[in-house]
């Protein structure tokens, strides 16, 4: 299979089409770059955090929460798809568990 990468100048670069772009996303390098089969891109148990822009384990993990603040954020983010106010309830106790360790 030919690469049709390989026949661009160096800065041809700047005038690949959307098309040549998708294209190249897709060879040997996107997939290392971007793995398909990531785990923190699957969800196992339900599908109520697929339409977030961004999952919520990725924000903890990328700003590197404990366990109360990312419980905090876990609850708030998936509210209104999956317990509703229970889930409201669990996120304000992780809170206060932060605060109370905050102020002793």
């Amino acid at each position: 299979m030919s690469n049709e990468w390989t026949t661009y100048t160096d800065d041809s670069i700047n005038n690949a089409t959307p098309e040549q772009w998708d294209k190249a996303s897709k060879t040997v390098y996107g997939k290392l770059s971007h793995p398909s089969n990531v785990a923190t891109q699957r969800q196992v148990g339900g599908n109520h955090y697929n339409k977030y822009e961004i999952q919520p384990v990725d924000f903890i993990l990328a700003n590197k929460l404990d366990w109360c603040e990312a419980n905090a954020v876990k609850y708030i983010t998936r509210w209104k798809d999956k317990n509703g106010v229970e889930d409201l309830r669990k996120a304000i106790h992780y809170i206060e568990m932060l605060i109370q360790r905050e102020i002793g």
